[in-house]
This record gives C-alpha cells, structure tokens and sequence, in this order.
C-alpha cells in the first residue's frame, strides 16, 4: 500500500512545487484569480512537457496594460492552446520535445502561421537551436504580413542552408527595405528566397561575407618634396 501511494504523492509534491514557483513569479503583479488560473494552467502544461513562461509573460503583459481579468484570462486559454499545437507540430516534423522551440512555435502561430507551417520547418532537419531562431524569424515576417508560402519558403531555404543564426535574424529587415522600395511583402519575401537559391547554386556574389577585398597593389608613398 505504502508502495503505490508513493507516486501519486511525489507526482502532488511536483505539483506543489510548480504552483509555489508560479505563485513566486506573480506575486504582486498580477489579480490573485488571473495568478490562480497561471498556476493551474502551468502546472498542468509543465506536465505535458510545454513551457511556462509565455503564461506568465502574458499574466505580466495584460495586468500591466490594465486589460481586462476576463479577456487576459482568454489570452490564456488561447496560448495554452497554441502551445499544445505547437508541440504537436513539432513531433510531426521529428523534433523532440524542446520547451524553446514550443515557445517559438507559438509565438509564430500567434502571428498567423499554422500547425503545418510549423511541421514544414521542423522537416527542414535543422537543431532545435536553429529551428527556434527560424521559427521566431517566420513569425516576425508573418506579423509584418508576409504570407505563409512565402514566409515559410524563406525560412525553411535558410534553414537547410544552414545559415547562422545572425544571418536569420536579418530577414525581416531585409523585407522591411524591399517593403520601403514599394515591393509588397510577399515579393519582397520571394525575392530574397531567389537570391538566397541562387547564392546556394553560384556561392555568395565576389566580397560577400569575405571582407572587404584587397587593394590590389600596396599603396605608393608620397613623392619626396622638391627642393
């Protein structure tokens, strides 16, 4: 009997701990009940294997703005959702649980993309650490109104590139500058996946990432001064 009890009690003392951690982060931040739904909406996500922090950030986000209990308490509900379809997504593309990458994920479904615009990047066979950084970039561009194909053709072609992670997080202003040149979003967007295409099929044009090149002879002195 003292056997079997053993691990519901451990799995409550987990619980306990979770909650105390929440309740610790909240304090004074936020109303007692929007604190109270944190806690049992994160505990019971921390359960599933999701991360926390985008609960409490948003907890933190509506009070401090002075939104509404009822409509922070939806906001909630919503990114708890959006969290599990992340996870999901990213199991469907062959990722394994990694709390970053979900957070990422929902930050880009929150934006507009979707269950299998997620899955399609996880297929691109990048790490967990370059698929987070992609994924924040995909939903950055989605909020700047990329649309899906384009975002998610970008993305993923950077991705298998395996491109660095401060090459990724240029992508959005560099649809920005095309934006301001009078290119819509979505051309912008396929224009920089067909030089993106075109560098993997050519290598980088002469120069880029190189340097500046160098002179190409040493410069001469000055003549002497006449007498």
């Amino acid at each position: 009997m003292i056997a079997l009890l053993a691990v519901p009690l451990t799995v409550l003392s987990l619980q306990q701990g979770a909650d105390s951690a929440i309740a610790q982060r909240l304090a004074g931040r936020v109303p007692p009940q929007i604190a109270s739904l944190v806690a049992e909406l994160g505990t019971a996500a921390a359960a599933r294997g999701l991360p926390v922090d985008p609960l409490i950030q948003k907890a933190i986000e509506g009070s401090a703005k002075g939104i509404p209990e009822g409509r922070v308490a939806a906001a909630l509900n919503l990114i708890t959702m959006h969290l599990d379809t992340a996870a999901a997504a990213l199991r469907d593309g062959g990722l394994p649980a990694d709390t970053l990458a979900i957070a990422a994920g929902e930050f880009a479904i929150t934006a507009g993309l979707s269950r299998n615009d997620i899955t399609a990047l996880a297929r691109t066979g990048a790490n967990a650490a370059a698929l987070t950084v992609g994924l924040r970039v995909a939903g950055t561009l989605a909020a700047l109104g990329v649309p899906p194909a384009e975002d998610i053709g970008l993305v993923s072609m950077e991705l298998r590139a395996g491109e660095p992670a401060s090459t990724l997080l240029l992508l959005p202003a560099e649809v920005q500058e095309e934006m301001a040149k009078g290119a819509t979003a979505a051309q912008a967007a396929a224009g920089l996946a067909r030089a993106a295409a075109a560098q993997a099929r050519h290598g980088p044009p002469p120069g880029r990432g190189q340097g500046q090149p160098p002179p190409p002879h040493p410069p001469h002195p000055p003549p002497p001064p006449h007498p």
